[in-house]
This record gives C-alpha cells, structure tokens and sequence, in this order.
C-alpha cells in the first residue's frame, strides 16, 4: 500500500504531468506597509539659537554669518533615501527684497530672517513651494536635511538693538 501511494505521489508532480497543461500557475504572495520617513521628534518645533548678534556689524555689512541646522528625519530606509522629497517653508510673514524673500519678525529692531539650502550651493529658499530636496545627508546615524539660517537688517533703514523672533512652518512630502 505504501509504495501505491509513492508511486501515485509521484506521477501527480512530476513534469510529464506538467506537460499535459498548456499553463503554469505561480503564486505570490505580499504585505504592503504604510511607512514613510518620519520627523525627529527634536525637529518639530525647533527652535534656533541666533546668539548675540553685533547691531554695528548688520547695519555696515547687511547680513550676518550663516548659522547651520538641520530637521531631523528618522525611520527611512535606504529606497525612501533615493525617493524624491519634497520640503515646504511656509509663511505669510514674507518681504521681498531684490527678488528674495525673507520672513519678518516680531519685535522691535527690525530684523529679517533669510533661509538657505546648505546642501545645493547655499541657494535661498523658495518660500510657499515645494522644493526637491537633494541627498538626505546622514550624519552619525542621522538622516537630516541641511539648512542655514542668517539675520538681514532692514531694507532701508538700520537694525535696531532688541530681542527678535520668527516663525516658519515646513511640510515633507515624499515621492
């Protein structure tokens, strides 16, 4: 009986019986998963430490030194890295001085925030678009997106002395 039973086993998967079909039947089988990078919980809300920045300094030279940050990604894995990011800065607090944009703040000495890119040849940012975001730098483990960050005195007139502030929003879309 065993060897009935081998033999039957056999004849039902072997290729002569394959043969006989004009088809193939292959199945796959998957899970798609939702997961998209993720912003570091250290990235939203940021703020970003100007220091004492020299009022002589802005009103003879126009602008300050660039200070570098970066928003912190997390949770992406090497094909989201190679995917197309799309970044955002949002604001309605904008003045436009020779073709730039730059957010106003509050408070009294008049300064203007300018925003760049630090990994596409320190371009400003195009505020209220999106912009394709370069290469995701990672950095100790880090995945992060590189900005600078500098202080503009007024268009006419100078910078006064005095505590500013100013705040932007940013929205990461991903392709």
């Amino acid at each position: 009986m065993n060897k009935a039973f081998i033999l039957i086993a056999i004849c039902s998967f072997s290729p002569l019986n394959a043969l006989g079909k004009n088809h193939l039947d292959v199945e796959f089988k998957g899970e798609l998963i939702h997961h998209d990078c993720q912003i570091a919980a250290g990235s939203i809300n940021k703020q970003i430490q100007l220091g004492y920045l020299r009022k002589q300094y802005l009103n003879e030279h126009s602008v300050s030194d660039v200070f570098p940050f970066f928003i912190e990604i997390n949770k992406c894995s090497p094909s989201d890295l190679n995917k197309i990011i799309r970044l955002t800065w949002q604001s309605h607090q904008l003045i436009d001085i020779d073709g730039n944009h730059y957010l106003t703040t509050q408070g009294a000495s008049g300064a203007l925030l300018g925003l760049i890119e630090m990994d596409k040849d320190k371009q400003p940012v195009i505020w209220n678009q999106p912009i394709k975001v370069g290469v995701v730098s990672v950095v100790d483990n880090r995945q992060q997106l590189n900005f600078g960050v500098f202080v503009r005195k007024p268009a006419s007139g100078e910078i006064k002395t005095g505590d500013f502030k100013g705040t932007a929003t940013f929205v990461v879309e991903y392709e």
